[in-house]
């Protein structure tokens, strides 16, 4: 039976891979330190689905870390390769953060809001259309 996917993608080495079923509910780019630090890179983009709709076949590593809102942000990575892949904070249930760089044909993305842009390195360009926030602004992830 052929299945009908929103997205599919994986690490690396090919040793975790997911397929996506429906669209995101939000996509963002962040600056923050943390995800600057995990990405290795200007910022971190993501695009936020419900955690039924991710379905993840291989076996992944995680780190969890304390955002300065006081949530815990957990980030999956392939224990093989490194690969960033998930992430997930402790303060919204059953949804999922897809690093937007595993997606095989990312094409779809285009952040709906850039957070922490008073940390973005001035070799890192942001799209001037889309609302940036100098902080974390209220929640815009909905439960």
């Amino acid at each position: 039976m052929a299945e009908n996917y929103f997205a599919t993608g994986g690490c690396l080495c090919g040793k975790v891979q997911y397929t996506i079923s429906a669209a995101p509910r939000v996509m963002s780019q962040c600056h923050c330190d943390d995800c600057r630090k995990s990405t290795g890179t200007g910022h971190a983009s993501n695009a936020f689905f419900k955690q039924e709709d991710v379905h993840i076949k291989g076996e992944t590593s995680h780190y969890a870390s304390l955002a300065e809102s006081g949530a815990t942000i957990t980030r999956y990575f392939c224990p093989i390769c490194g690969s960033l892949l998930f992430g997930t904070l402790s303060g919204i249930k059953n949804v999922i953060a897809v690093a937007v760089g595993s997606v095989d044909d990312s094409s779809w993305f285009k952040p709906s809001v850039i957070v922490y842009s008073k940390r973005k390195p001035h070799w890192d360009f942001m799209d001037e259309s889309i609302p940036a926030f100098a902080e974390m602004p209220p929640p815009v992830v909905k439960k």
